[in-house]
């Protein structure tokens, strides 16, 4: 009990510094206040990251030239395109040149950026292999290493989301194909239909056809029965035949017949003869009347009518002369057509022969005009027959007709081919893969939070420096030296401790931690720069606040770690972090560190070396002209640490 009694006479003890010092009571507040302003600001600006996604900018260029697929356009990076634009998942902007949003993404301008390569609708639709369509994911991990990781896992949901669109519209093409071949299954069971009513007139004109024939064959029957009774006829036929024969005339008369135009030329060859006798009568006395003509001119009295009358002889002599010229040539004429009759009544003799040969034989074969009439009544009939058997034929042929128009619909309402889906069964299942371009590659998780923890390191290590001194006081003898004077003497130890924890960081990065960095110059000089500034701003704070400026620092470390963009994109925290966020210098450290250690953000460390020492600048002007410095006596001038036994 008596234990119980003495801790609460020393708690009550305590409890009179509150009386005795009332800032003390401030204090404490401000002791049981901050761990819960450090949770709430550290908390909140990472409570839900998902809600502000639409904030980080990020680029899309969609390069997808389409194609055309079993007769449509198609074009899926516009499909998906516009998808991520509804969506709105992250602050896409638009760009037309891949190499101008991959510049924007390594300068830090953009988180990162979708890049829809000009043949991803050609690779991706066909299914002929799987992954054919690529996404091209371009961020830098060494800019920020948890934007990458979210880079990363949205084009991994961005490729299955859009296998699943692609999926559902090859189902829809297969469903569209289903719908149409019911169409075609309407259209074969009409021509089937066709097909069985042409094949029931068929049926019909066969029957016809076939009481056709059967007429024919009736009508054959009976023509073989008028073809007997023919031959009776011609027999008749011969019987006539024979009397003509009986009546022709006989060989003796034919043979005088033959043998007269030989007689008649004889005569005609002795008339020729007898005629030119009495053209050389009438040709001598045409010479003698000449002569009695020239002779009778010199008779006294009579000698003139005496020549007259020769010469009118002489003249009737001539006229006689070419008569019998004249006589002679139509004898010679006739004679010719003697002849010729001769010929000719010998083929006739002849003629009359064979004919008579001919009679004879045909009269065996000439029926009688009653059977001539029995065999065109049998033609008769065979006619008939035909006839039906024509009529049949043409039922046939209409059938036959009807027939072929039905299987010709049936073969059009067939399809040709049944169009399967392309590819394989994988490239159709997995036609999307997001390829990952890395630029300013980060090795490991923990190469990736490297920045962001050695700030804090850094601020700590600052922080912890400034428990070793009283930043408010100095010697009494420095109070003639001047503002600028008094703060290059104070910071003098802890700069160069600051600068110390800068190069024992940088060693056990290197050494202990193993991590790769890509710029070592340049990686000392950014941790160097920044331990200094942390310490000015830490000194500024303390002087201008006092001890209040002590919770002011830790409150700022919170504040900064919360809108640095240090672990997450401060676009994901939003509201106020990602307003602050350029004003901190947190967030200029922290890309200098990713630039020097990663080659992040293009290499560009000079504009953030700038803004550290502007930073680091204004604090230093602060802490030299804002709040009042305490001169203590040497034995007061003391580290602000107590130690046992000094």
């Amino acid at each position: 009990m008596r234990v119980l009694r003495d801790a609460i006479a020393i708690f009550r003890m305590e409890m009179t510094l509150f009386t005795r010092f009332p800032k003390l009571k401030v204090s404490t507040i401000g002791v049981i206040i901050i761990p819960a302003l450090y949770a709430l600001i550290y908390l909140s600006s990472v409570q839900d990251p998902g809600a502000h996604t639409g904030d980080l900018k990020a680029a899309l260029v969609n390069l997808d030239q389409g194609l055309h697929y079993r007769g449509q356009d198609v074009n899926v990076g516009q499909e998906v395109a516009a998808s991520i634009r509804e969506r709105q998942t992250f602050g896409f902007v638009d760009y037309l040149e891949e190499d101008e949003a991959k510049r924007a993404v390594r300068q830090g301008r953009l988180a990162f950026a979708l890049i829809i390569p000009s043949d991803f609708s050609a690779n991706a639709v066909p299914g002929q292999a799987a992954a054919g369509g690529r996404l091209v994911m371009y961020v830098s991990e060494g800019n920020n290493y948890n934007g990458a990781q979210i880079a990363k896992r949205f084009a991994a949901e961005l490729g299955h989301q859009v296998n699943i669109n692609l999926n559902e519209n090859r189902w829809s093409l297969v469903l569209t194909n289903v719908t149409g071949s019911r169409d075609k299954l309407t259209e074969l069971r009409k021509g089937v239909a066709t097909l069985n009513d042409g094949a029931q007139k068929l049926d019909a004109g066969l029957a016809k056809a076939d009481s056709g024939s059967k007429t024919l064959a009736s009508g054959a029957d009976g023509l073989g029965h008028a073809v007997v009774q023919l031959t009776d006829g011609v027999k008749q036929l011969g019987t006539g035949l024979r009397t003509m024969d009986q009546q022709r005339p006989s060989a003796h008369d034919l043979a005088a017949l033959k043998t007269a135009p030989a007689e008649l030329l004889s005569g005609h060859t002795s008339l020729s003869h007898g005629l030119q006798d009495l053209q050389n009568g009438a040709q001598e006395l045409t010479d003698a009347s000449i002569r009695m003509r020239d002779e009778t001119k010199a008779i006294p009295l009579v000698g003139t009518r005496l020549s007259e009358g020769a010469s009118q002889l002489g003249d009737g002599a001539a006229l006689l002369g070419a008569g019998i010229q004249s006589a002679r040539l139509g004898q010679a004429q006739l004679a010719d057509g003697t002849q010729k009759l001769g010929a000719g009544t010998a083929k006739l003799v002849d003629g009359m022969v064979a004919l008579g040969g001919g009679i004879h034989t045909a009269a065996s074969k000439v029926p009688e005009d009653a059977k001539l009439d029995e065999l065109a009544s049998a033609s008769r009939t065979v006619g008939a027959g035909a006839h039906d058997l024509r009529q049949g034929l043409g039922q046939l042929k209409s059938g036959s007709k009807e027939l072929t128009l039905g299987l010709d619909l049936l073969n059009h309402s067939l399809p040709r081919d049944v169009q399967a889906p392309e590819g394989s069964a994988r490239g159709l299942a997995d036609s999307v893969e997001p390829v990952i371009e890395i630029v300013a590659p980060v090795p490991n998780n923990g190469a990736g939070f490297a920045p962001n923890f050695l700030a804090t390191s850094l601020w700590l290590g600052a922080v912890m420096s400034a428990f070793l001194f009283h930043l408010r006081r100095l010697p009494l003898a420095a109070s003639t030296a001047s503002r600028p004077a008094r703060l290059l003497g104070k910071l003098g130890i802890l700069g160069a401790v600051v600068v110390a924890q800068a190069m024992v960081i940088m060693l056990m990065s290197l050494f202990l931690l193993e991590i790769s960095v890509a710029h070592l110059g340049p990686y000392a000089l950014t941790l160097v720069i920044s331990s200094l500034t942390f310490l000015t701003i830490i000194v500024a704070l303390t002087r201008a606040f006092g001890d209040a400026g002590k919770a002011a620092v830790l409150l700022l470390m919170v504040l900064q770690l919360s809108s640095a963009g240090g672990v997450l994109p401060v676009e994901l925290s939003g509201g106020i972090y990602q307003t602050v966020s350029p004003w901190l210098p947190f967030t200029w450290v922290i890309k200098a560190l990713r630039v020097t250690m990663f080659g992040a953000f293009d290499g560009d460390s000079l504009s953030a070396w700038l803004v550290i020492g502007l930073i680091g600048t204004i604090a230093w002007l602060a802490a030299c002209f804002v709040g009042r410095w305490q001169f203590v006596s040497t034995e007061e001038h003391r580290p602000a640490m107590e130690f046992e036994g000094v």
